[in-house]
């Protein structure tokens, strides 16, 4: 049940950007795919000597112009995180996450081929899993939804291509029982597409 109530909300946000970009016809509306490396870990006073793990992004966005220089983004994308804990007298644990993420930034453009953004994420946990000695198991523990704030620059480049750096700083605890002072926090290469 809970994996049907994941794959509906991704398919009514995804039809609702559909939808949106169907009916929109005017120039200032750009939509496109974008997807990439994540280099994810975890911070925080309980982090502990985490290290980081490589994942991917991808998914679709959509921008609306505002003022010239000035736009907003808001994109969908199955995003992988985690971290890796290593040492001396234990066996080295992987945690993956999987994640959609819901990113709204704000898009700053004071030349044509450079932009910055910023803005608030939300992103809704799909599952996860830890591997340790050959074994894995499932993890169901996390908070169902992750807050973050993520920025960036990226480089506009010609025929629609897009390349961006950003940083997800995430500021909500990742146990849902027991909370321990543990958050997401990602690197993400983009490549991107506009349409």
């Amino acid at each position: 049940m809970k994996n049907k109530t994941k794959l509906t909300l991704l398919l009514s946000v995804m039809m609702i950007l559909i939808f949106a970009v169907n009916t929109t016809q005017a120039q200032f509306v750009s939509y496109g795919l974008k997807g990439g490396l994540n280099i994810a870990n975890i911070g925080g006073s309980d982090a502990g000597d985490a290290g980081p793990i490589n994942g991917f992004h991808a998914g679709g966005f959509l921008g609306v112009s505002l003022l010239g220089i000035v736009a907003a983004e808001g994109g969908v994308y199955f995003s992988q995180k985690g971290y890796m804990v290593s040492g001396d007298n234990i066996s080295d644990l992987k945690v993956s996450l999987n994640y959609i993420d819901i990113p709204v930034v704000v898009k700053f453009s004071p030349l044509p081929l450079i932009h910055f953004f910023a803005g608030p994420q939300v992103s809704y946990f799909l599952s996860g899993k830890s591997e340790q000695d050959g074994t894995e198991n499932e993890i169901d523990n996390l908070r169902q939804l992750d807050f973050a704030v993520v920025a960036g620059v990226g480089i506009n480049l010609p025929m629609g291509l897009r390349l961006s750096a950003g940083y997800d700083y995430g500021f909500t605890t990742l146990l849902e029982e027991n909370p321990r002072d543990m958050y997401n926090r990602v690197i993400k290469i983009t490549v991107g597409y506009k349409f």
